[in-house]
Formats: C-alpha cells, structure tokens, sequence
C-alpha cells in the first residue's frame, strides 16, 4: 500500500494528459480590447493634467494680483504728493474761509455803531440826554445795543417822555429793526 501512495514522476505526466482543460494560460494571447491599465494609466494622467492645470490658474491669478497691487501703490506713491498740497491748501483755504466768514458777520451788523449814535442823535428829544450807549458785536445772533440816559421833568412827565421816545424808536425804520420783539 505503501507504493500506491507514493507518486513517481512518470505518473506525474500522464495525469497531466488526462486533464480536462488543455490551456497553458502563460502562452495563450490576452482577448481583452482594453486593458485595465490603461484604464488606470488614463485616470492618473487626466487628474495629474487637472491638477497642474487647477495650479497653474492659481499662479495666473496670483500674479495678476501681484501686478494689480503694483500698478496700485504705484499710483498712490505718484498722488501721495499731490494729496499732501491738497489738504495743505485745503487747510489754508478753510482757515481763510473761516476769517472772511468772520469778517462778513462782523460787518452785517444791520446798522454800524457811528449810524446808531447819528440815528439816535438825530431822533433824541430835547428833554433826553444819553449818558451811556453800549454795543455789543460779539455773536451775529446776539447783538445787543442798550441806551441809558436821564429824562427831564417830573416823574410823570419823564415817564412819559420815555415811553413816546421809546415809541418813536421802535417805529423808526432803521432803528425799529434793532428791537427784540420779546421787549
């Protein structure tokens, strides 16, 4: 029994024979059309090619960037200069402007201080004397003229002397305009 179990190489060939599948596969032709490598091979090429190309946008892109702010700064390096005359003058102009708005303001005083005193000299009673006239200029909105003076006669006459000039100066017309309607 002992040799039954035992194979020598004789038998090894007619075994061989009787197979039922003939085919040496490592010689037989490949009946693929299209092999898996190029499958594979075709793949990496098409996203290597995107990837250099999704890169090489990029780059672009960054470099007309890098221009752009070139061109930009070399723009602001050119106007620098002139920005700092203009705000120079714009300063000077504002400080001018400022000066002459001071001046008009002063100067629109309705009446001038000598045409009061003319006005009011030429309006005054006999029996008024003016012992003091002020005038403040200080605030367009706030000029203030104020007039104190002594009335002759009794009381009762210089009451009502002061009331009638009172009354002649508010219906005067240059004068009248001087006035506060709240007084």
């Amino acid at each position: 029994m002992l040799s039954l179990t035992k194979k020598n190489e004789d038998q090894l060939d007619v075994e061989l024979r009787w197979h039922s599948n003939f085919r040496n596969f490592e010689r037989l032709p490949d009946t693929k059309v299209v092999r898996t490598k190029f499958f594979v091979n075709t793949a990496a090429i098409v996203v290597t090619i995107a990837l250099l190309s999704w890169t090489g946008y990029r780059e672009y892109h960054i470099r007309s960037l890098d221009e752009q702010i070139a061109e930009a700064t070399r723009q602001i390096d050119t106007n620098t200069k002139q920005n700092k005359e203009a705000l120079r003058l714009s300063q000077i102009f504002a400080a001018e402007q400022k000066k002459i708005g001071d001046t008009e303001n002063f100067l629109r005083v309705p009446i001038s201080v000598s045409g009061f005193i003319d006005l009011v000299g030429q309006t005054l009673p006999k029996e008024v004397s003016i012992e003091y006239a002020e005038v403040r200029l200080a605030d367009r909105n706030s000029r203030l003229f104020t007039l104190r003076g002594l009335v002759a006669g009794t009381r009762d006459q210089a009451s009502g002397s002061a009331s009638s000039y009172v009354d002649l100066l508010r219906a005067h017309a240059v004068l009248g305009k001087l006035y506060d309607p709240n007084n």
